[in-house]
């Protein structure tokens, strides 16, 4: 028989995700009816809060506030369900409402860290930082040994004052409390980088390049670390010699950690820019002028418009006698609005 083939407009749905949408509809059908039997009754509260936390897991954020709101109408003062309804409004980006329930769940159960922490996320989101550095305070007084309640707290006092030491301090402890977590290793790594030490940043790349080796991100970042570890500047402010065979040993390191995030990168973007660059950077250290000018050349097809390359590889063209080569960067700086 003869194949027909789909008339107007109509969409085909691969056979696999039309039985998953079957299976999707007879499983709110199916919840709809067991929320319909279940009585509203003092008893049956926690088969409220079990289906409104079975929501969450789920991600249905907005069937969760049903089964929670109505465990709330019988029974006002359950703090799961409070505390669950208040996570699935702030899912929803209903922050002032998550307030309202994390605040209950706060006065309902004072000792309980995870309803401050909860109360601190809602207050951050509604921009009242000062306040969220105060509630992370209190969850952490009350268990402190939760990583993420000082990851938390460190994001939040750098909104409030980038300068305020107690960040790093906070990220120093959630790295000691969780040290394979990469999101907190991540922030330290900006934090240190930002701040000029990057003998600790690199250590922290080198931990955060085991947990992730696939992250081009974290090869990028840990080659310009190498870069800039070994820089004169950088041992001028530390008051050491420079050693320049150190120099070129980390210039060699950081072309090896590149040329990893160069096979893991996309094929644009401005990763993309960022690797070249550092690749350039590490070149021009070591003697080799060819490879230099190779990569410059690598770069420019990556950013035909960068003035600062090009403006670097007419000079060093011109310094080798390539008079038409440099005539045709100072033509295309011209053409890119720079004064040659």
């Amino acid at each position: 028989m003869e194949k027909r083939e789909p008339s107007g407009n109509r969409k085909v749905v691969p056979i696999a995700e039309a039985k998953q949408r079957r299976h999707k509809k007879a499983l709110r059908e199916s919840r709809a009816e067991g929320m319909a039997s279940i009585p509203d009754d003092p008893d049956v509260v926690a088969n409220f809060t079990m289906i409104g936390n079975m929501d969450l897991i789920e991600g249905n954020f907005e069937d969760a506030v049903e089964p929670f709101s109505r465990a709330l109408a019988i029974e006002p003062d359950d703090v799961d369900a409070r505390s669950g309804r208040g996570r699935a409004y702030q899912a929803l980006g209903e922050h002032a409402l998550a307030l309202a329930d994390f605040d209950r769940a706060v006065k309902l159960e004072p000792g309980e860290a995870r309803h401050h922490l909860n109360r601190a996320r809602a207050l951050a989101m509604l921009g009242r930082l000062r306040q969220a550095v105060r509630a992370c305070s209190r969850s952490i007084e009350l268990a402190p040994g939760n990583a993420g309640a000082y990851y938390t707290r460190a994001v939040y006092r750098s909104h409030v004052d980038e300068e305020d030491p107690g960040v790093r301090a906070d990220l120093d402890r959630a790295v000691e409390l969780a040290p394979d977590q990469l999101p907190y290793l991540r922030a330290r790594i900006d934090r240190l980088t930002n701040g000029g030490e990057y003998d600790l940043a690199l250590a922290d790349l080198d931990r955060a390049v085991t947990l992730a080796p696939d992250n081009a991100e974290l090869h990028v970042l840990r080659g310009q670390c190498l870069l800039d570890v070994t820089s004169p500047w950088y041992v001028d402010t530390k008051g050491e010699e420079l050693d320049e065979a150190a120099q070129c040993r980390g210039a060699e390191a950081a072309l090896v950690a590149l040329a990893q995030a160069l096979e893991l990168a996309p094929k644009e973007g401005q990763i993309l820019g960022r690797i070249h660059y550092a690749i350039v950077r590490a070149r021009e250290t070591l003697p080799d002028v060819d490879a230099f000018l190779a990569a410059l050349d690598q770069a420019i097809v990556v950013m035909p418009d960068d003035i600062g390359l090009l403006s670097v590889r007419a000079g060093r063209r011109r310094q080798r006698g390539d008079v038409d080569g440099a005539a045709a960067d100072r033509k295309r700086l011209e053409e890119v609005g720079y004064q040659v």
